[in-house]
């Protein structure tokens, strides 16, 4: 019993032990984490002091007041007026401007397409536009408005508008029957406002659309040019000799119905404002 006594003794001094030196461990261990994750927010405490001042000494310094704001791309706007909606003044610290909320407000206006707004340190601000470009004219609701060459009507025509531009006219119809004519309405604009030569976007009045026949342009001299559909490119290469075949006979070159819907059979009329493809009247046919 003794011998059992002892041996049970030793057991427990050696159970406490092996205890005791796990605890120390541990202890060790907390202490480490709690000195790393000590260290560790003291670090963050200190960037972020210093990340606020950094911030408050870009903000207050005068070396970053904006001194000038530099406006590119205005054609139909005003440079004035692009800083008006800006509402951006010098002397502003130029990192307490919000370039988003400048952006917002320059899209308010409806000439604008896309703008964007950037720093060019120290103390410049940019703002750089595009604007539309209206090709045409459309009427709804009894009044006008400005359509871009992606179909997109825009703006309503007011009073100041100097605009010299074609208004479209028929496309009457199913929604889907109208929606094909004004994809070809805007082909044809695409190439007349890139063409050099007679007819072009400055001397076309109006263009009419019609589901059946195609495609009539009016110019600002009373010819009516019917295309029908496509092709519109070659179908104006052919005109050319037309009216210099009509000068040669003497003929008045306004107030005529040429049809170019097709090109190897071209045929002029007189007309007194008369629809498109109205075929009544004196007609003379140039075959090419």
């Amino acid at each position: 019993m003794k011998g059992w006594s002892k041996r049970r003794g030793k057991g427990n001094t050696y159970r406490y032990e092996v205890r005791k030196h796990r605890l120390r461990r541990r202890a060790k261990a907390t202490i480490k984490e709690v000195l790393t994750a000590s260290l560790a927010l003291s670090g963050i405490g200190i960037m972020a002091v210093l990340l606020i001042m950094g911030y408050l000494y870009l903000i207050f310094h005068p070396y970053f007041a904006i001194r000038e704001i530099t406006v590119r791309g205005c054609k139909e706007l005003t440079e004035q007026e692009i800083l008006s909606l800006a509402a951006v003044k010098t002397r502003q610290n130029i990192f307490a401007i919000s370039l988003r909320d400048v952006q917002k407000k320059i899209m308010v206006n409806p000439w604008i397409k896309d703008a964007y707004v950037g720093r060019e340190l120290p103390n410049r601000l940019i703002i750089d536009l595009r604007e539309r470009t209206a090709v045409s004219l459309v009427k709804k609701d009894n009044s006008f408005y400005l359509m871009d060459i992606n179909g997109v009507t825009f703006k309503k025509l007011e009073m100041n508008d100097e605009m010299d531009l074609p208004i479209l006219t028929g496309y009457q119809g199913t929604d889907k029957d109208t929606q094909v004519l004004m994809g070809r309405t805007l082909g044809l604009l695409r190439y007349l406002s890139t063409a050099t030569d007679f007819p072009n976007i400055k001397n076309i009045s109006e263009i009419n659309g019609n589901g059946r026949f195609g495609l009539s342009v009016f110019t600002n001299t009373g010819l009516c040019l019917h295309l029908g559909f496509d092709n519109y490119e070659n179908k104006f290469r052919r005109l050319p000799p037309v009216m210099v075949d009509l000068e040669r006979r003497y003929q008045k070159k306004e107030h005529l119905y040429i049809d170019l819907s097709d090109p190897v059979k071209i045929t002029v009329q007189r007309r007194d404002i008369l629809p498109p493809a109205v075929t009544s009247g004196t007609r003379k046919e140039f075959k090419t």
